[in-house]
């Protein structure tokens, strides 16, 4: 008898919902979330400040205890099952609460012994090699850089070897070179079929990791999917932006092209041709332009910012 595993979903909201009462004010922090987090996806949580992020992560850990609605965690429940959540999830919130006159070693070896590792020195010297701070072990957390802090940050989070990391604004505050150290561990711990599910507002540093993300504004889940998918469906909403370099430019392109059905507009400066089309027309525009020299043709596909500017208000 062949046995098949039941996929479950890392993480799954169904109208979620939190309520703060603030001044004789119910403030919806989280507003009916429905979120469904794919295995082994790196998943961005993105929103500006105050859009709820921080308030969803917390409901998925356990910590602050929702208002009306369910989530399951790796198939236990947000509210019944909390503990077990945070026994098999690797957290990294966005305070980090080490020591500040422990090393690195001292540190991750007294949380290692809270947890109750059967080897807590073998996984400390693991996860302290993994991210790239064994040679760093005997600085104290005091001394370390921003980008230091926030590998120990994740170093702790993979004490217990988690499928699932949770991982709360991971680069805020981190340098250039801090944030590339980040993007590299992040895409070897994937490697190993890692779930990581991160949130943030800081897309020019981690946003090329994701494989999907999901867009908060005001509480609400506004746009989710996969990063592939939502750069079509921007595409498909706003139009196709095709960037043409011709050898041979004339203006009578201009005329040709906007003569095409489905062809919004076309410019020409210089030998540059840019033609913005109500749906997909390369072949069609590739054989109008035969004899123009075409040296480069491009579909310009959105950006991780353009789905992010249209759909976080």
């Amino acid at each position: 008898m062949i046995l098949v595993e039941k996929l479950v979903p890392p993480i799954k909201t169904e109208n979620l919902t939190k309520i703060y009462k603030l001044g004789g004010k119910e403030v919806r922090a989280v507003d009916g979330v429905n979120l469904e987090v794919p295995k082994r996806s790196i998943f961005g949580l993105l929103g500006r400040n105050g859009a709820g992020k921080s308030t969803l992560i917390h409901m998925l850990m356990g910590t602050v205890l929702p208002t009306s609605g369910r989530g399951t965690v790796l198939g236990y429940d947000i509210v019944k099952e909390s503990l077990k959540i945070r026994e098999k999830v690797g957290f990294m919130p966005e305070g980090l609460g080490f020591y500040e006159d422990l090393t690195a070693e001292q540190n991750l070896m007294a949380i290692a012994k809270l947890m109750g590792l059967k080897k807590p020195t073998e996984s400390v010297r693991e996860c302290l090699k993994l991210v790239g701070l064994w040679e760093y072990r005997q600085r104290k957390y005091g001394e370390m850089s921003v980008g230091m802090k926030q590998r120990l940050g994740i170093a702790q989070a993979l004490l217990k070897d988690p499928e699932l990391l949770v991982l709360d604004e991971p680069t805020s505050g981190v340098d250039p070179d801090g944030a590339r150290e980040f993007r590299r561990l992040i895409q070897e711990l994937n490697k190993q079929g890692k779930t990581i599910f991160i949130s943030t507002h800081l897309l020019y540093e981690i946003g090329p990791l994701f494989t999907h993300i999901a867009v908060m504004r005001q509480g609400k889940i506004v746009v989710q999917g996969s990063v592939s998918d939502l750069k079509e469906k921007l595409m498909a909403d706003q139009g196709y932006v095709y960037e043409v370099e011709l050898s041979k430019p004339a203006q009578v392109i201009i005329d040709r092209m906007c003569s095409l059905n489905g062809v919004k507009e076309a410019i020409l400066e210089g030998n540059k041709l840019v033609v913005l089309c109500s749906k997909p027309l390369a072949p069609t525009l590739l054989s109008l332009l035969e004899g123009y020299g075409v040296e480069s043709f491009r579909l310009a596909k959105p950006t991780l910012e353009d789905i992010f500017r249209e759909f976080s208000g």
